[in-house]
Parts: structure tokens; C-alpha cells; sequence
């Protein structure tokens, strides 16, 4: 998270000192974390600035996030050159705002478009009676396979007020068609670093003859058998989202900017910070009552991912990258 210039100016005209703007944006964090914060007051006052200015919560999350064309700086697939900006998209996660490549999750979300994917294959899902999805996928193997990406996380740019312990990023896995909460696995890269990530799949298939059974006895659901707000593709991990944004918007009446673009119900703000903080703490988000109930996937994927940490080989790179 950062300072920017546009919203610090914002800011300074309405005779907001340097201090108060810096804290204005080192308490933005606590919309994420639901932190409970002394100064709400304040940060509520300087939000209400912004919002006369044509703000909300939501673009200035994505405003004080890195831009992607600035994160990434080179891109590849199976060893051959790809403009990142048509492999990564912006989309929110349990993280924020994240620059993502392979989403497919989400009605609500920008697809990639790639301009040139005459050397590209694309994952067929046989759950769908081998549709063609936009999931870019690869038959090959071996180190220099699948994606590679080398990225600036601008070490410069990191606020003095960043609760950070170190610089570099967090690198979320998840299946492409959930939204990324509740089962995502993470790893850490370090600046000078070059971290190589294996993702192994696991499958899990059911015959067409248990949808005679009762969904409640057989404790899964079809991917078509259940329609989601924000997906035609029923998963287990989105369908608790769906159930926790529900319970939010009925404790809090606010939906936490972080989640699916929800257009009937407002984005919390500071002063929704108690009842959220409230929320999590208390554990209302019970997936008991989740209508429909929230069951595992009858065709799903899980991964586990190994992973190794290099020097970064500049050699690889054009000098200009490096």
C-alpha cells in the first residue's frame, strides 16, 4: 500500500497537515484487517473529503495499490515473450486488490485478452462437456515451463509507516475458479531472489449416477446442480464467500471492499470498523447457515506446491529488465 500524489493533494487543499494525510493512509490497512482504530473520527472526516471528490473506498484501495504495469515487468509462457498486461488482470482477493494471471472465477471480474495466442493451449473442462475455457494451461514440463514473471516491488515507494517486515511479495495460488479466501496457499519472494513454484494437482471425480442421491446425503454438489451470484460455476470456496458477504451485509449492513463488486449494498468504511471487528471476532460468519448450504465440490481439483529459492540468473532476461 501507498501514498499517491492525487489523493495527498486532495487532501492538502482542504489545510490537512502532511501528518494527518499520512495517517489517513496508514490507517487504510485496518478496512482489510478490521482493526479497530482510535482516530475513526478522523479518518471518517478525510474519507468524506474524498468522496467529494468522486472517491469511495473501493478506488482508493485500488489507487494506493501498485499498478500491475508497474509491478511486472516481464512476462513468458513456455519460454516465449507475452505482454503482461494480457496475461494479468487486477482483481480483489482476501488480500486486497492482487495483479492475477489464470482468473476465471468471477462474473464480475476482467478476463485477459491475448492478443496473439496462436501458441497457446487452453483447458478444456471435462466437467462441462469439454468446454473450452479461457484458462490458459501447458502439457509441458520441467523448469522453464508454464509462467514465468519477473517483477519490481519497488523498495523505494514502501511508506515509512508500512507495518511490512521486509520487502517483496506475496504470491497467492488458488484454483482459477474460486475466489481466492478460502483455500489459497501462499509463497514469499524476495528482491535478487528467484523463486521457482511447482504446482501439483490433485483430481477428484463422482459418476453422474449419484445425482439420483440427495445432495444433503451425499454432502457435495455438481458444478450446475447450484446458481451463485457471482459465478455459473458452482464451487465450494465461492459459495462460503457468497454466505460470509451475506452475513456481513445482515450484522454490519456493509459489504468489506475486498470482496466481489456488490452494487446493492455500500462498501464498509471506518465507522463499520467496530461491528466488523465485532464480526470476526465473534465468529458470525457460520457456514451452517448458509442458504444454499455450502457442500463440498462432487468434481473438484485440489494442489499442493513445492518451491525453490535461487540466485535470480540476469542472464535470462534482457538487460533492460535486469
Amino acid at each position: 500500500m501507498r501514498e499517491t500524489t492525487n489523493i495527498f493533494k486532495i487532501l492538502s487543499s482542504y489545510n490537512r497537515s502532511q501528518q494527518e494525510i499520512s495517517q489517513f493512509f496508514a490507517g487504510l490497512p485496518a478496512l482489510r484487517f478490521f482493526t479497530l482504530r482510535q482516530d475513526v473520527a478522523s479518518l471518517t472526516d478525510m474519507l468524506n473529503i474524498l468522496k467529494r471528490h468522486y472517491y469511495s473506498v473501493d478506488t482508493i484501495m485500488e489507487e494506493v495499490h501498485q499498478p500491475c504495469e508497474r509491478l511486472l515487468l516481464y512476462c513468458s509462457f513456455n519460454r516465449k515473450r507475452k505482454r503482461c498486461v494480457d496475461v494479468f488482470s487486477l482483481i480483489k482477493t482476501y488480500e486486497g486488490h492482487c495483479c492475477t494471471f489464470n482468473y476465471a472465477a468471477l462474473n464480475d471480474d476482467r478476463d485477459f485478452l491475448l492478443t496473439d495466442n496462436s501458441d497457446i493451449e487452453f483447458y478444456v473442462d471435462p466437467s462441462a462437456e469439454y468446454e473450452q475455457t479461457n484458462i490458459i494451461s501447458t502439457s509441458q514440463s520441467g523448469r522453464g515451463s508454464g509462467l514465468s514473471v519477473v517483477f519490481d516491488v519497488e523498495p523505494e515507494d514502501y511508506p515509512p509507516w508500512s507495518p511490512l517486515f521486509s520487502y517483496g511479495a506475496k504470491i497467492l495460488l488458488s484454483d482459477p475458479n474460486d475466489y481466492p479466501e478460502t483455500t489459497v496457499l501462499y509463497k514469499y519472494a524476495l528482491p535478487g531472489k528467484s523463486l521457482d513454484i511447482k504446482v501439483e494437482p490433485r483430481i477428484f471425480q463422482c459418476d453422474d449416477e449419484i445425482r439420483r442421491v440427495p445432495a444433503a446425503k451425499r454432502g457435495c454438489w455438481f458444478h450446475d446442480e447450484v446458481l451463485l451470484e457471482h459465478t455459473n460455476r458452482y464451487s465450494f470456496e465461492t459459495c462460503n464467500t457468497e454466505c460470509k458477504m451475506q452475513q456481513y451485509e445482515d450484522t454490519c449492513g456493509c459489504i468489506p471492499y475486498k470482496y466481489p463488486s456488490e452494487k446493492l449494498y455500500p462498501v464498509c468504511e471506518f465507522k463499520d470498523l467496530e461491528c466488523l471487528s465485532d464480526f470476526r471476532a465473534y465468529g458470525v460468519g457460520n457456514a451452517s447457515v448458509c442458504s444454499p448450504p455450502c457442500f463440498m465440490e462432487c468434481r473438484d481439483k485440489k494442489y499442493s506446491v513445492t518451491s525453490d529459492v535461487m540466485p535470480l540468473v540476469t542472464d535470462l532476461y534482457p538487460g533492460n529488465v535486469t
